[in-house]
């Protein structure tokens, strides 16, 4: 309040969300004084997993449009392999919550087969087939977890066993083996 028992004018107005939300809620913040900081961008090395998640999200998202809109393989796949490099070493602590877990493994599978996919799209074979292997390693590390919270959180969330085990599995096994006719190992494919 001033002098005049007013209160101070509004000078910003800031919106914030969530994905975790996903636009379900925001939450607005009015600033007056003093003003915001502006702070330099996290570098990956710098963000909790919480923001790494966020950002290979965004990355998906972009190479997702790559892909599907503007058929641009190699920036696909580019941006494909930067959303799993971001979130590939995540050292999770006190702050990374289930959910943070469960997005981190959805986005490394979905993200691994779609980098798998861009690779068979400009015959990088070798490629293809290691980052499907690398999803097939997160899905047999699911689905021995099966029932536990991460797995129990991602069913609850609308990704059920039939998508995970079912369709994400099948897609991984069918680029190492369509990576395998295109490198020559048609014997390795079967």
């Amino acid at each position: 309040a001033n002098s005049k028992g007013e209160p101070p004018a509004l000078k910003y107005s800031i919106a914030l969300s969530s994905w975790r939300l996903n636009g379900r809620s925001t939450v607005t913040c009015h600033v007056t004084s003093p003003p915001p900081r502006v702070v330099r961008k996290h570098t990956v090395s710098e963000m909790d997993a919480h923001e790494k998640v966020t950002l290979a999200r965004s990355q998906k998202t972009k190479a997702t449009n790559y892909f599907s809109q503007k058929k641009d393989y190699n920036l696909a796949l580019t941006t494909y392999a930067s959303a799993v490099d971001a979130v590939r070493n995540v050292q999770h602590d006190y702050t990374s919550t289930n959910e943070v877990r469960a997005d981190l493994v959805m986005v490394m599978v979905t993200c691994s087969n779609n980098a798998a996919t861009c690779c068979i799209k400009l015959e990088k074979w070798d490629e293809a087939s290691k980052f499907a292997q690398n999803a097939l390693i997160l899905l047999d590390a699911l689905y021995g977890k099966k029932g536990k919270k991460i797995h129990t959180l991602l069913n609850k969330e609308g990704t059920i066993d039939a998508k995970l085990f079912g369709e994400w599995r099948v897609k991984s096994y069918l680029v190492v083996a369509r990576s395998c006719l295109g490198g020559g190992g048609g014997d390795d494919a079967i």
